[in-house]
């Protein structure tokens, strides 16, 4: 054996609670059967609140007589947030940070025979851990794979190969490979290293040998060189990939093996032509993706990652924003592999509203000085592993270090801006070969501290050709939970395609959960993967596919199992997506959203909430007559699914479980998690509508409806035309509760005005207060009795009045 690792994602217990001193006991009976990726929260049906606390892991690991002596690790590729890794007793790691795979030296540690693995994880809100504030869920868990790896000890490094491309043409193309090498040996050991490139068609190109001493104890990089001759470039239209295979030979054997894709392209981001891929213009289109999903939160399969890359790709997209922290490294793979470019991008995020210190809406960046330091340290931590376990992947043409950080206190957003120019220079340092983005950088200054900037919402507008390489990061197509509708209405200028502009990525591909109330709900497809409307008018726009026949309402008298796939994996790295749906009398799908449970008959296979799940219009898991779940299975064997619901005839569907053979058993399920934690109340001091997005009926160069929340700016918002109807909408983007506005004019209004506030602006505007004849004061101050409210607007039924603020509390 030169290498081993294989996927230990099976025959797990766990337990909510942080359960003290269990680490040094044997296992208790009682602790529920898990298999991974798990999430502390399942099911997940995009409740407002989750778990927040601790939960255990434990399993029985077999060591093999022969591995003692080796290296021998546990790979975690994602634990949220803070995992503590104990084996037989003893602490054998800790890692802070929710989103970054790590690896753990357990050689010392193990015998041979079983061993006890237990694994703490803690979800608590970190003042000094990124992220403090995101639009999304933080549920805990070990919720993406975990691998056991065995290896010499002269060996090559965990992700310790990376290979770039310097110089590349049609011709030829220059190979570097930077390889670095472990010795773990007592002594000194001389070794050769050798590396072949090759592709589908078998090997195309072979490295001179490099001969190299390394001292005990440590670590040597190696440098190979070498090049391709006519080589096929990557493209979304043909995405070619190569593999370089790296040996270590020492003592007249090899030590190790390991094979990494890579794949020959070069790109640019221009300030005023744009995007270019391999010498040619490419206009950039995409969508945002965040990773969680119905049913099973963030603890996805990667078949679940293929399938969410496959839908992207299918609307005829180019690009996919990884919204808003390093992604599962499969991500990368898969996106490798279908052809679509990647944006990847670190955690240093911000949500702005409440503004509330002691949950995931406070502050980007720390308010208190004696947090800066562990924070900041956490997202160079973070850098370090999202680019290192990612960075030969062609994909990826940015790092981008974060997402409207700008959402810091006002006290210390030069500290936020001076860590986010720290972060970019990292960033270079740790790889030359791409840009470093600045995501959401549309307010306060920060679009000019990368190498490019991702405008968000009326960034597209506020930043017209603004001199530096640039695409709109995040544009809203689709709003609220209403917005069914097929036609899409893009929003702040989006739809003409400016040269100096890379491109547009969408907000966003799918439905997500957070812990912003109203969020979440933008999505071409829902939050269980059934595409809705608006994902047919895209690839219709972009692919020129027609849409397809929608279900009219109708009574249903059969339902229909269908599958992505009739086999999955037990190793938990795949399942087969459930589609059900419920017909007429001529086997039509009707709109008939009565409720269906799934329940598997035969077989250990497991939706997210155990052998039965039941989908139904009130969990937003069935509409149109149709509805969506993953199913997964950690035991071999045929699995029947059956589909029931009232007064419609039963459907069957045999699928199966492929895998080693293993004992039958009754899993002992966990229940729902015992309890959540509601987020603090806020001070009701600040204003909700503070740099968010802001849309107008026209606008005058340089008088943006965004200056109206940048408050003190001294600026103003100064419609284009002088026309009856002008109006001026500042979205808070996520459900609050407000009692008071503040509208701040530039100039005494002497025409009516009208206030309106709306939840969803697809359904309609409330009015809250008209001036009949107009007013007397520059500022108007509005209190009221507490109303929901995601968007405030003011119109002018006459000609419109310069308007400098709008705050809402």
């Amino acid at each position: 054996m030169i290498r081993e690792q294989r996927f230990i994602n099976d025959d797990w217990t766990f337990d909510y609670g942080e359960h003290p001193g269990a680490e040094l006991e044997s296992p208790d009976p009682e602790w529920y059967d898990v298999g991974l990726p798990h999430s502390f929260d399942l099911p997940d049906f995009r409740e407002p609140r989750f778990y927040i606390g601790h939960g255990c892991y434990r399993r029985r690991l077999e060591v093999a007589e022969a591995w003692i002596g080796k290296w021998i690790a546990v790979e975690f590729l994602g634990v949220f947030q803070v995992a503590e890794v104990f084996v037989n007793g003893r602490l054998v790691g800790r890692h802070e940070g929710g989103y970054t795979p790590f690896v753990v030296d357990i050689s010392d540690a193990v015998a041979a025979g079983p061993n006890d693995v237990f694994v703490r994880v803690d979800n608590h809100w970190n003042p000094r851990l990124a992220p403090r504030a995101g639009d999304y869920s933080f549920a805990g868990g070990i919720y993406r794979d975990v691998s056991l790896i065995v290896a010499d000890r002269v060996r090559i490094d965990w992700y310790g190969i990376g290979v770039t491309t310097p110089t590349v043409d049609s011709e030829r193309a220059e190979v570097n490979a930077s390889v670095e090498i472990v010795n773990d040996e007592p002594g000194p050991v001389e070794v050769t290293v050798a590396a072949v490139v090759s592709d589908a068609g078998g090997p195309v190109a072979a490295f001179p040998h490099v001969r190299c001493t390394i001292a005990a104890g440590s670590t040597a990089v190696v440098a190979l060189a070498g090049a391709v001759d006519q080589p096929q470039l990557w493209h979304p239209d043909h995405p070619h990939l190569y593999t370089l295979t790296v040996s270590v030979v020492g003592d007249a054997r090899v030590c190790d093996l390991q094979t990494t894709a890579f794949g020959i392209r070069w790109f640019e981001f221009t300030a005023d032509r744009g995007f270019f891929l391999n010498g040619e213009h490419l206009d950039l289109h995409g969508a945002n993706v965040h990773q969680n999903r119905g049913g099973w939160g963030d603890a996805g399969t990667r078949s679940g990652i293929r399938r969410d890359i496959a839908m992207v790709k299918d609307l005829g997209m180019n690009i996919i924003r990884g919204s808003h922290y390093p992604h599962h490294p499969y991500f990368a793979e898969e996106c490798d592999r279908q052809g679509l470019l990647f944006w990847s991008e670190l955690h240093f995020w911000g949500i702005g509203g409440e503004n509330i210190e002691g949950y995931w809406f406070a502050s980007a960046y720390p308010v208190t000085p004696e947090d800066e330091p562990e924070f900041e340290e956490s997202l160079r931590r973070a850098l370090r592993e999202m680019i290192r376990t990612q960075r030969n992947h062609p994909s990826i043409v940015t790092w981008s270090i974060g997402n409207e950080a700008f959402f810091s206190d006002d006290h210390v957003v030069g500290k936020a801006k001076a860590l986010t120019s720290e972060l970019v220079g990292l960033a270079r340092e740790l790889d030359p070969t791409r840009p470093a983005a600045v995501g959401g950088a549309q307010r306060k200054g920060f679009d000019v501290l990368g190498d490019l900037a991702g405008y968000n919402g009326d960034g597209a507008e506020i930043f017209h050709d603004p001199g530096v390489p640039n695409l709109v990061a995040e544009y809203h197509g689709v709003r609220g939970r209403g917005a069914g509708e097929y036609e899409v209405q893009w929003e702040h200028g989006v739809e003409v395609d400016y040269p100096w502009r890379s491109g547009k990525i969408l907000w966003c591909a799918f439905h997500y959960k957070s812990v912003a109330e109203g969020a979440g709900l933008q999505g071409l497809v829902d939050y269980f993967r059934m595409p809705r409307r608006p994902y047919y008018w895209y690839r219709e726009k972009l692919r020129g596919i027609a849409p397809p026949a929608f279900p009219e309402p109708g009574a249903a008298i059969a339902l229909r199992l269908s599958s992505d796939a009739e086999e999955m994996p037990t190793d938990g790295t795949g399942d087969v997506q459930i589609m059900v749906e419920l017909l007429d009398e001529h086997g039509i799908r009707v709109a008939d959203d009565r409720a269906v449970t799934l329940t598997v008959v035969e077989g250990e296979s497991l939706f997210p909430s155990g052998h039965s799940i039941t989908l139904s219009p009130e969990t937003d898991s069935l509409g149109g007559g149709a509805g969506a779940i993953e199913l997964r299975s950690y035991a071999p064997g045929t699995q029947r699914i059956r589909a029931t619901a009232q007064g419609v005839s039963s459907a069957e569907l045999v699928l199966l479980a492929t895998g080693p053979a293993k004992p039958q058993r009754t899993w002992r399920l966990a229940p729902p998690a015992p309890w959540v934690t509601e987020p603090p109340a806020g001070t009701g001091e600040v204003s909700l509508t503070a740099y968010r997005p802001v849309a107008a009926s026209s606008a005058l160069p340089r008088h943006e409806a965004g200056n109206a929340t940048a408050l003190g700016s001294g600026t103003f918002w100064r419609a284009a035309s002088r026309e009856p109807g002008a109006w001026i909408a500042a979205h808070l983007e996520f459900t609050y509760e407000i009692s008071r506005i503040v509208i701040v004019f530039a100039e005494v209004p002497k025409q009516p005005w009208l206030v309106e506030t709306s939840t969803d602006t697809i359904r309609g505007f409330q009015p809250l207060h008209e001036a009949g004849s107009g007013g007397e004061e520059l500022s108007i101050r509005l209190e009221f009795e507490p109303r929901r409210a995601s968007t405030v607007r003011l119109t002018f039924p006459e000609s419109p009045v310069d308007v400098e603020e709008i705050r809402a509390y």
